[in-house]
């Protein structure tokens, strides 16, 4: 076997041995997401586009090699039974041939296959690891919510409880301000109604003043005209 199709051999005894670890169900998709997060792992993940690219390049342009090999010796060894000149070494040598070249194609075909199932799978992986961190620190938050939720019920409750017993306090002060209203509008219909009396008796006085001026010229004139008659009589 070429330095080729061993790397391939290799690739894909590798595959499926990370295939084998990411289906341990006791290894959950969030530590590998840790470990694919890891400061090692950060610098191959960086570049696992590129990665990707050039191992299916490769197992491409080898799949390709490994069908033209066997389209090249496939009935070779048919042709060689028909000449007489052939040696028996040289359909062995045929057979070998394509034997090599089918298990290249199935190398090939296979770690193919497997290399897109293990990108899907570590995509899936991680986007699981994702959701389940989502899920997390929204359990977390929904909790938080929760409890501060609670704490206000106990406090509301509270200030409930406190406030039971002084509602009829509350009750006395509103009837106290309602009699402060009432007082009020009587200190102003009082001092409203002295006013009014206070007219009233600069009035009356105003009259009386004016009544007494009034007797006194009626008196004036009474004195003017009395001695005139008696000079008449």
């Amino acid at each position: 076997m070429s330095i080729q199709w061993l790397l391939v051999s290799g690739f894909l005894y590798s595959e499926i041995a990370l295939a084998l670890l990411l289906s341990i169900p006791w290894i959950s998709c969030k530590r590998w997401h840790r470990i694919f997060n890891s400061s090692i792992m950060g610098l191959i993940t960086s570049y696992v586009n590129w990665i990707f690219i050039c191992f299916l390049s490769c197992l491409v342009v080898l799949f390709a090699d490994s069908l033209r090999e066997m389209y090249v010796y496939t009935g070779q060894d048919k042709k060689v039974d028909m000449t007489s000149t052939a040696s028996p070494s040289a359909q062995e040598h045929i057979l070998m041939k394509l034997f090599r070249a089918q298990r290249n194609f199935y190398i090939t075909g296979i770690s193919l296959f497997l290399l897109i199932v293990l990108r899907t799978m570590l995509m899936r992986v991680s986007k699981v690891a994702r959701l389940e961190a989502n899920y997390e620190a929204m359990q977390k938050q929904a909790a938080s919510a929760g409890s501060m939720n609670k704490t206000l019920l106990d406090e509301n409750s509270a200030l409930k409880k406190m406030t039971e017993g002084k509602e009829d306090l509350l009750e006395e002060v509103k009837k106290m301000e309602e009699l402060k209203d009432q007082v009020k509008a009587a200190e102003k219909k009082a001092s409203q109604s002295k006013a009014d009396a206070d007219a009233m008796r600069k009035q009356s006085e105003n009259l009386t003043m004016e009544y007494d001026r009034l007797l006194t010229e009626h008196q004036k004139l009474q004195d003017l005209i009395t001695p005139g008659d008696k000079k008449d009589d």
